[in-house]
Formats: C-alpha cells, structure tokens, sequence
C-alpha cells in the first residue's frame, strides 16, 4: 500500500477501505507523505465525495489518532453541542452553564478559531487565567464536580481532525460535507460525550450555503451517530445577519455575560432556547421542547446559569471579577460609529462581509498560529427589521490602528442593505432533524 495508488483511486471515484484510510491518516500523522500529495487526496474526496462507510471509518480513525476520553462511570448522560461556524456566535459559552444549571452534564472540547468564524476557546481565554490546555483527568474531575468543563483539542485529543481541518481550510475545501462530517464526529467520539446536539449553520459567513445542503449535513450527522451508539439530533440555523450584537473576543464574552444576566438579543435567545430545549430533550426524560425552553428562561431569570458559569471559570483559573464587572475588560483603542447613509428598513446584513472586516481589523487569524487583538471587533447597532434614518449608527467598529478606520467605517456601511419595505424579525431557526 502506499499513497500514491490511494489517491488514484479516489480520483477514479472509488471507494477507500478502512486500512487505506487507516494507512493515509497515519501518514498525515507522521508527517510521511508530502503537501502537494495530502492537498491532491484533500481535492479528490471534495470532488468526488465519500460514502458513508468512508465517513464513519474516517471519523473513528480521526478519533483514535489522540487520546478517547471515557465519561460513562461520571452519569449515564453527558451532554455536548457544536455548532459548524457563524459570525458573532457564542451561543455554545451560553449553553454550557445553563444546562449544567439544569443538572445536566455538559463536556465540550473545541479549538481555537480559524478564517471569520471566531473560536469559543479564543473567546473563553478572553477572560484573564481561563485555562483550557487540561489533562483528560482535569476536564473529568471538573464535569464530576462542577457538572461543565470544556478544554482545548490541542492537546491530543482526535490531533487528525486538527491537521485535517487545517489541510482542508488551506485547499478551499472548507465546505465539503463528508470532511466536515468526519471531522465534528471524531470530535465527538473523542469527548465521551453520548448525546450530541449540532447547530447547523447556513446562508453567508458559514460554511454551509443554503438551507437544503445543511439538511443533507444534518442528516448524515443524525444516521452516523446511530451508527456510532450516540443519539444526534441537528438544528438548522439560518446566519442572515451575524449573531447578537457583538463580533471580537472581549465584546462576545461582555455580551455573554449580560445575556445569563438576562440581557438578550432577540436572535440570540431565539437560538439559544431552540438549542437548549432540544439537549434537554435528549438528555432527560422531558420532551417538551416549549416547556424545555421555559426552563432555559427560568435558569437564565433566577441567575442559576450565571452562577454556574461563574464556578466552571473558577474552576479553570479565570478571574471571576470579569463577570461581575465586564467593564474591566480592555477596550480598544478607537471606537468609531458606522452612520446610515439613507434611511427606511434594515432588510439584509451581509454577515460574511461583516467577518472578513473583524478579522482585518484584528478580531480573528488566517493562520492556525496567527495572533488576534482581543479588543478588536465590531458592534451591531441595528439587525434586520429595525427602521433606520440618515446618520444614525448602524454599528461601531473596534480597533487600535488609526490607519484601519476610515476605509473599514465605509466598507462596513456596504454590509447592510437598506429598504423601503416592511421587514419583520424572522426565527433563525429553521428546522430541527432527528
């Protein structure tokens, strides 16, 4: 066996079995086969795709490159939710303190971010000590005794899926769904984690295009976690206009925190509680998604999830004084308004453009080992449905170089388009696939 005949034959549409697949990732791994070879195989299983028999055998293989964290002996049901990417999306900081609130156990492992999509390990290390690099027996002590913890895949947790993403974001292959599938389920099957919720993102400024691509997503997930014993069910999300009201680390967690202090957006709570009611649905015996959602609600009223949130970032090192007072965290240096230059009705935001211009002022990396300015970012001022007049602030972009404002102010005032018409809010959620 040796690689070359491995990506002949996916160019020739054939199916690989599980020792090539074995044998390739291995290779990967060891750093055995070139760029220009792992980027040709990369190519061919975008063009060509993979069975689902390729996809499952991936997605064990990518998980047994690391370590497999066994959580069974901690609760019969430990709980986990992912998202595929969306800009200003800090709806999975959210969900773990409030399910845990719930008693129910939450494990999550993540990585930092990459491209527009901001990673919720960057934005969890906003907060000055919060450790993420835990041991396996870490991250287990603290799910026993705090009932949430979430650590960094770069340790060697599923290591394949890292190299794997990295290869397929620099081929522009991020969107293909076999590899992503693969990819979010040997996280899963590294984690310990049993019941799965996916929130699938679609429309500009996430990977996947349209509504019926990220169904096709949702349930292939759904018959691979059959086959892996684990209970998935998926949520489509639509990303017509970026998340909340805040895109950049410091400015999603002072966000964050004033949601569990009950301070929401509508878009925000409206994914959160969706979310949220279907992982209680599966991880408990309720299955009442409207009663499920008013739990959420109540744990969110009585401050229950803001003091679980506040005992998991103690738990792993971070200054809990951030929480009491998010103004302690550092702002930039220049905050500039973005002002309407028509008036009438918010009708689109191009949340696609509205990453790129976050990451070029500084709120997200290219590069796997790029840095990011925490202070950076953007804030949304106006989402779509809200009336708007000539020189009112549709956002605020954050920045410390003076050189980034003026050409940034104007090209944010593109992202938003304009109407005469009426716009009413519209759900982000689309549809739910178990």
């Amino acid at each position: 066996m040796e690689i070359k005949s491995i990506i002949r034959k996916k160019r020739q549409k054939k199916e690989l079995t599980k020792d090539e697949i074995k044998y390739f990732i291995g290779k990967i791994m060891k750093g055995e086969i070139s760029e220009a070879q792992a980027a040709a195989l990369m190519s061919y299983i975008y063009i060509n795709g993979l069975t689902e028999e390729e996809i499952l055998n991936l997605s064990v293989t990518m998980a047994e490159s690391g370590d497999v964290i066994d959580l069974s002996d901690i609760a019969p049901n430990i709980v986990d939710k992912h998202s595929t990417g969306g800009i200003g999306d800090k709806a999975t900081i959210l969900l773990m303190p409030i399910l845990a609130s719930l008693d129910i156990p939450v494990a999550k492992i993540s990585s930092r971010g990459y491209g527009v999509s901001g990673g919720t390990i960057d934005k969890l290390e906003s907060i000055p000590g919060f450790k993420t690099d835990l041991t396996s027996e870490e991250f287990r002590n603290n799910i026993k005794n705090v009932g949430v913890c979430i650590m960094n895949q770069g340790l060697n947790l599923a290591p394949a899926e890292g190299k794997m993403y990295k290869l397929r974001n620099e081929v522009a292959c991020e969107n293909s769904l076999p590899i992503i599938a693969s990819s979010l389920m040997s996280l899963k099957i590294a984690t310990g984690s049993n019941k799965i919720v996916f929130d699938i993102t679609s429309g500009k400024g996430t990977y996947i295009s349209d509504r019926e691509e990220a169904k096709r997503l949702a349930k292939l997930l759904v018959r691979l976690g059959k086959n892996l014993d684990k209970e998935v069910a998926c949520v489509i999300t639509n990303m017509n206009q970026p998340l909340g009201y805040s895109i950049g680390h410091n400015l999603e967690m002072k966000e964050t925190i004033m949601a569990l202090r009950g301070i929401i957006s509508e878009d925000l709570g409206n994914v959160v509680e969706a979310l949220g009611s279907v992982m209680i649905a599966l991880a408990t015996d309720s299955k009442d998604l409207d009663a499920n959602a008013k739990m959420i609600k109540e744990a969110i009223r009585t401050g229950a999830a803001f003091e679980k949130f506040k005992e998991m970032v103690a738990a792993q090192g971070g200054d809990t004084s951030y929480l009491d007072d998010p103004e302690l965290f550092r702002r930039s240096k220049y905050i500039m308004p973005v002002l309407a230059t028509e008036s009438g009705t918010i009708e689109a935001i191009d949340a696609d453009m509205v990453g790129s211009i976050a990451v070029y002022l500084g709120a997200g990396r290219m590069k796997k080992e790029g840095e990011i300015n925490r202070t950076a970012g953007i804030t949304i001022n106006k989402k779509i449905g809200d009336t708007v007049t000539v020189g009112e602030t549709l956002a605020y972009i954050h920045t410390d170089e003076d050189g980034k404002v003026n050409g940034t102010t104007q090209n944010l005032q593109q992202a938003f388009t304009i109407t005469n018409k009426k716009i009413n809010f519209k759900s982000r959620v689309l549809e739910i696939v178990k």
